[in-house]
C-alpha cells in the first residue's frame, strides 16, 4: 500500500492568490490577508446561567462577555456577541493548548461549547478604503461614528452570512466566514476594493 501524507493547509489556501488588484496608483486602499492557525469556539449560555457563565468569563480570562454588537479582548482571546447569550470566542495562534476542551471543562453544565475552527475561514482587511470596499455589500452603518474598535457585527455581505469586527482604529477589520464560502468572500472583497486597489498579503 501506497505512504499517503496529507499535509494541513489553511482555509483559503487554495484560493490566495498574492499580488494587487485594480487600480495600481499609488498605496492601495485595501489590504488583505487570511488569518491561519486560530480557534474559533461558539459559546451558548446555557438557560438561567447568563451571569454564572460571566462571572466564569471575567474570572479566567479577565473579560466582561460582551453586550449585542460588541467585542472584548484580552491578549489574544477575543469574545464576540454574535446573539442573545451567544458568542463566538477567537484565540489566535499564540495558543499551544487545546483551547476548546479547556473552555468547555471550565463552563460545563452552563454553557454549551462547540470548536469551529475547521468551519471557518477569517480574513484580516484594512486600508484608507476599507469602509468603502465593505459597504459595497454590507448594509451595516459602518461610518467611524457607529461602527468603531469593539464593535461587531452578524449580518449579510452580499450573499454571504458573515461575522465582522473592528479591531484597530486604523481602519482594521476581521471578517469570519463559513469555510465553504471562503472563496467567494475573497472574490467579493477583490472585486468590490479594485477601484482603490486592493492587495492580497501573506
Amino acid at each position: 500500500m501506497a505512504d499517503i501524507n496529507l499535509t494541513p493547509r489553511s482555509a483559503l489556501d487554495p484560493y490566495l492568490k498574492l499580488g494587487t488588484y485594480g487600480s495600481h496608483h499609488g498605496v492601495p486602499g485595501a489590504i488583505i490577508r487570511e488569518l491561519k492557525d486560530f480557534t474559533i469556539v461558539s459559546l451558548t449560555a446555557f438557560k438561567g446561567q447568563n451571569a454564572t457563565l460571566s462571572n466564569l468569563i471575567k474570572s479566567k480570562f479577565g473579560v466582561e462577555l460582551p453586550k449585542a454588537s460588541k467585542t472584548e479582548s484580552n491578549n489574544d482571546i477575543t469574545f464576540i456577541s454574535i446573539a442573545p447569550n451567544q458568542w463566538m470566542v477567537f484565540r489566535g495562534q499564540n495558543s499551544t493548548s487545546d483551547f476548546a476542551s479547556e473552555l468547555e471543562a471550565l463552563t460545563s453544565g452552563i454553557a454549551a461549547v462547540v470548536d469551529q475552527s475547521d468551519a471557518r475561514a477569517i480574513v484580516e482587511i484594512s486600508g484608507s478604503m476599507v469602509r468603502e470596499l465593505l459597504s459595497k455589500g454590507v448594509s451595516v452603518d459602518l461610518h467611524p461614528l457607529a461602527f468603531g474598535v469593539g464593535d461587531a457585527a452578524t449580518t449579510l455581505a452580499v450573499h454571504l452570512w458573515i461575522t465582522l469586527w473592528q479591531t484597530e482604529q486604523s481602519p482594521t477589520f476581521r471578517i469570519a466566514v463559513f469555510r465553504a464560502f471562503g472563496s467567494s468572500l475573497l472574490d467579493w472583497l477583490i472585486n468590490s476594493g479594485a477601484e482603490f486597489g486592493c492587495q492580497v498579503q501573506d
